[in-house]
């Protein structure tokens, strides 16, 4: 037998050589068929109870959908200037979506018209954007979420009083709304007196100050409505620090583990609660309809729900699922 391949032999190794070819051909172009998307998720601040609870809602749907989740974003300040650097790295690591909580309604545009230019789909959720440049918004109804807040004040105090509101700051689409639900439903009330918002550029420590000079400007107040975590939570340190909790009724937005334990102590009256988890998990859906060409019927706007939690609803299951999680 010889030891050179007869023709038949040579044939029979290149037709191997060949299927090799082919299938490490379909090998490749399955692998760039089967490439796992990815979507970021940048929230308003990575270590706040609400975003991080959205992170749990988008995390679930995400491993649903086979889609790679990156959470990313300023664990220091709620702000346009903090938050941007985040976006632009997430640009720049070209995604095949981007959910993002902007942190003003119009100082992140840009960045977020360089985003859509390039060919990245982008999902607001819970704060939108003046410029109409995302694909959709997933939020609150937060002027009817102002208008609870301004009910369940209203009741606390039995319907007379003198009350004010504690926010962040100007510019922000959630709290401005918010603003604007409680004075329109403050103003149905003949006998309750609205001093207007007082804000504290999402610091605690300052709204702690805010709330004291509210105090000691008017002995009499009767109530407060807390717009957002920061300033409940300073709220809630002014009047501990001056032994008026019950004296002084609040109201505040959102139910962190820390918020529920003072409603729980009844330093707080009652929790405006949103569904970050639903807001998270909505936004990798739609995001997954997006990049895999399911377009027809997403619509611009979509709604998620709001409550209203008080000492005697509050171990209610259904309820449960609008109490955040911590870290």
């Amino acid at each position: 037998m010889s030891g050179h391949p007869t023709a038949l032999t040579a044939l029979f190794i290149a037709c191997c050589l060949a299927g090799v070819g082919v299938a490490a051909a379909h090998s490749q172009s399955g692998a760039v068929a089967q490439r796992q998307p990815v979507v970021y998720l940048i929230p308003g601040l990575s270590g706040d109870a609400f975003y991080q609870t959205m992170e749990l809602g988008a995390q679930q749907e995400a491993r649903r959908l086979g889609i790679r989740l990156v959470y990313q974003g300023s664990p220091y300040a709620f702000s346009p200037s903090a938050q941007a650097p985040y976006l632009d790295a997430a640009i720049a690591h070209r995604p095949d979506a981007i959910l993002i909580a902007p942190t003003d309604r119009r100082a992140l545009n840009g960045s977020i018209s360089r985003a859509v230019h390039v060919g990245i789909p982008v999902i607001t959720v819970d704060t939108s954007i003046t410029a109409p440049l995302s694909v959709t918004n997933i939020s609150s109804n937060n002027v009817e979420s102002g208008a609870l807040a301004a009910s369940a004040l209203a009741r606390s105090i039995h319907f007379k009083g003198t009350v004010a509101a504690l926010s962040t700051q100007p510019g922000i689409s959630t709290t401005d709304q918010r603003q604007r639900g409680i004075a329109r439903q403050l103003r149905r009330y003949r006998h309750i007196r609205y001093l207007g918002v007082r804000f504290d550029h999402d610091n605690v420590t300052e709204a702690t100050d805010v709330t004291a000079r509210l105090m000691a400007q008017h002995p009499h107040l009767a109530g407060i409505a807390a717009l957002n975590v920061a300033s409940g939570d300073g709220a809630a340190i002014a009047l501990q620090s001056t032994h008026h909790p019950g004296q002084v009724q609040v109201v505040e937005f959102d139910a962190d583990p820390l918020q529920v334990q003072a409603l729980r102590q009844g330093v707080v009256r009652a929790l405006i609660a949103q569904d970050p988890r639903t807001m998270g998990a909505l936004g990798v859906r739609l995001a997954d309809r997006w990049i895999t060409g399911r377009r027809h019927g997403i619509k611009k706007h979509y709604r998620t729900r709001t409550v209203v939690v008080t000492r005697s609803n509050l171990d209610k299951p259904t309820l449960k699922r609008f109490l955040y999680s911590g870290g």
